[in-house]
């Protein structure tokens, strides 16, 4: 029988009510808030001890697990409201969000290890503490065109910190299922992620960190699919806005030259002519690429 949302779970709303009352973790999710709102770690230290000394963190996650599986099996159909996802090989369950951080318990499951082709940067800081369980995980950092990496050896106690864009981390063996308190926050203007490939380093895709982004990103495409060409002026406006990001700007000029190529040619040609503009490059790049595959659209283009 299906069970509505507001199914009846007092001794699991309960168990989860009176680990938030307890003293501690009271201290500890209020200065999640203000880590949340943009106050440095450093001067939390509630928060720092839970994240970054394992007897605290392993206190703080069974203070919350064991009270809630007693409640769970008095009521195994019972869903925490908390926030959770899964995923293959990880299930994740947020213990506390405010702003735009959040502390977050993750179960990685057992894996072989594996040999990654690329690795995702995103534009975030986490600290991550393994509570228990053992494994392998890679740390990534990325800077003036290089990509370093260090294999770690996961166990109780095993810290892994990243402080933003140039950071990351994969686990790639898990041994014994792993348990991580993890914190997180994201950047106030996230840059966009980058997906780098493995082991040159060449960029595969960037991915918008900003919704608004993201659903201008869509839009484009769309307008793109339907052959809009209504749309081709505010298109064309959007391309030669050297105001807009980077990646924005790029899939107008996209979008462009399919819905008219004569026009789309003509902005590479505008934007190629600006060095300090970031399109300059890259425009040029592919102006000369398109001539080279259709000749014909050099007679499009005006003299």
């Amino acid at each position: 029988m299906l069970r509505s949302k507001g199914a009846p779970q007092p001794r699991t709303d309960a168990a989860l009510s009176a680990w938030r009352a307890l003293p501690d973790v009271a201290q500890v999710l209020e200065e999640l808030a203000a880590y949340g709102a943009g106050a440095p770690l450093s001067g939390l230290s509630r928060l720092s001890e839970c994240i970054g000394a394992e007897a605290r963190a392993r206190g703080f996650a069974a203070g919350f697990l064991v009270p809630l599986m007693a409640a769970q099996r008095a009521e195994p159909l019972a869903q925490p409201r908390l926030g959770c996802s899964a995923a293959t090989g990880i299930d994740r369950i947020r213990l506390g969000e405010s702003g735009r951080a959040a502390l977050t318990l993750a179960v990685f499951g057992r894996r072989s290890t594996v040999v990654p082709r690329s690795v995702l940067f995103e534009d975030c800081e986490a600290f991550e503490i393994v509570l228990a369980g053992r494994g392998q995980a890679i740390c990534y950092r990325h800077g003036r065109g290089t990509i370093e990496h260090t294999k770690l050896d996961c166990s109780p106690g095993t810290r892994i910190v990243r402080t933003g864009i140039g950071d990351a981390r994969q686990i790639i063996a898990v041994t014994r299922p792993l348990l991580v308190l993890q914190l997180t926050r994201e950047a106030a203007d996230p840059q966009p992620s980058r997906e780098h490939a493995l082991p040159d380093g060449g960029l595969i895709k960037t991915i918008s960190a900003c919704k608004r982004h993201s659903q201008r990103m869509v839009a484009l495409g769309v307008l793109g699919a339907l052959a809009h060409r209504p749309a081709l002026d505010a298109i064309e406006q959007l391309a030669l806005d050297g105001a807009e990001q980077r990646d924005l700007r790029w899939e107008a000029v996209r979008q462009l030259i399919g819905l008219d190529p004569a026009r789309g040619c003509a902005v590479l040609t505008r934007l190629s002519e600006r060095p300090a503009d970031s399109l300059c490059e890259p425009a040029a790049k592919l102006h000369r690429q398109l001539l080279v595959s259709y000749p014909a659209l050099a007679a499009l283009e005006p003299a």
